[in-house]
This record gives structure tokens, sequence and C-alpha cells, in this order.
């Protein structure tokens, strides 16, 4: 069983994508403006980011943070590729999305997708009956503090950006 889960994220691509090193944008003529607006808020819902912010005067719309898809929901397309798709599904991982409508000498279509991965602190599993426990959220830490004392020390970590959702995103945007 192990053998075939090892090669079904073998194929999946699950080599870690080059991190951007630019942004992930496009040329707009200034006629499309608008109703780049309108598709970008439409793609986002589609792509299971709901957006937060929407400043028009600013050119910019902030999604919330969306709980990445994992490997049994099919459905979700807030992932790009195998690599993510097979992170999300053994850590807890959010995306948030930024699209920006940059005015220069001509307008410029921004989209830059954040990921963040939930670290804990790691539960103290001894026993049998504490690893059934382990799931309701009242064992101590392996360093001994209380719950509610290492809930505190939940925080999201910024990973970098996702390229291929960006691109995804900025293609379907541009075809919609």
């Amino acid at each position: 069983m192990g053998l075939v889960a090892w090669a079904l994220l073998g194929a999946a691509g699950c080599q870690r994508p080059v991190p951007p090193e630019g942004r992930t944008s496009a040329a707009v003529d200034d006629e499309s403006v608008e109703t780049l607006w309108d598709s970008s808020l439409s793609v986002l819902r589609k792509f299971d980011f709901e957006p937060d912010r929407q400043d028009r005067t600013a050119g910019i719309i902030v999604t919330m943070p969306t709980t990445s898809a994992q490997w049994h929901e099919p459905w979700r397309q807030d992932v790009a590729d195998g690599y993510s798709l097979a992170e999300s599904s053994l850590h807890t991982m959010q995306r948030k999305a930024t699209i920006r409508f940059v005015r220069e000498e001509t307008w410029r279509l921004d989209v830059q997708v954040d990921v963040y991965r939930l670290s804990t602190p790691e539960a103290q599993v001894t026993t049998a009956s504490s690893a059934i426990r382990s799931f309701s959220g009242d064992l101590p830490t392996v360093t001994g503090e209380s719950v509610a004392d290492s809930r505190s020390q939940r925080r999201w970590v910024h990973l970098g950006r996702d390229e291929a959702m960006e691109s995804r995103l900025l293609s379907r945007i541009l075809s919609y």
C-alpha cells in the first residue's frame, strides 16, 4: 500500500516548484480595466478565494485566506500543481490572493498568491489513549505546557508565493 502511495505522489509531480522571481502580470488596455475587475472577482470566487477587500480607487482586491484543498477534495481549485496538493494534504495550508491594477504608462494587472503553513506546538502523545485524545486539543505539548498556553503559539508562517496558482488565475482572468 505504501508503494502505491509513493507512486501516486511521484506521478503527481511532487517536486517543489521554483519560487517566482518576478511578478505575475499582464499589460491591460484602458477600455478593459472595468471588465477585468469584474472578471477578477468572478474568477477568484470560482477558485475558492472569497474577496475581503475591494478598493477600486487604489486598484486592489485582497481575498480572505482560504484553507488549501487536500487530495480528497477534487472539486476545489485553489491548488495548481501536484506538489502543492501533496503539501496541503500533509500540512494545514492557506492561500491568500491579491490582485492589483497598477497605472503606469499603461495599465498592468498583477496577481499574487501567498502561501502560509500553520505552525503549532507538538502534542505529547505517550499512550494509546492519549493518541485518541490528541485530536481533542487538550493534551500538553512536548515541553509540558498546557493547551491554553500553546494556543497563543499557533501562527501562520509565510512560505512565499505560488507562481503556478498566480499564472492560472491570471490566464483565467484574461480569458474570462
